[in-house]
């Protein structure tokens, strides 16, 4: 069974714009992992400020190779600062699973 996972992220106001686009190169090179079977960023239309990536992943060995990958370690110092809290994590499973 595949790992979903989604995690909202509060976004400070001034920086949304360098967010968006450091989202966008993470999807893009994110996708070529053989083990990303989904991973998408939207923007709320509720909530002006808030990103929200969606994951879903093979399995936890997928995960941990995408975590120490170069790319997400420059995707992070490029948030840096750009988030009003810690991101909301929620790794899912289905109702009744």
């Amino acid at each position: 069974m595949s790992i979903e996972i989604t995690v909202v992220f509060d976004v400070v106001p001034d920086r949304m714009e360098p967010v968006v686009a450091a989202f966008g190169k993470l999807c893009a090179a994110t996708r070529k992992e053989e083990g990303a079977l989904r991973f998408d960023a939207f923007r709320s239309e509720e909530h002006a400020n808030t990103v929200v990536l969606v994951e879903e992943w093979a399995d936890q060995e997928a995960i941990d190779l995408h975590m120490k990958e170069a790319y997400v370690a420059g995707f992070l110092a490029e948030v840096d600062g750009a988030f009003a809290r810690p991101a909301q994590v929620h790794r899912l499973r289905p109702l009744g699973g």
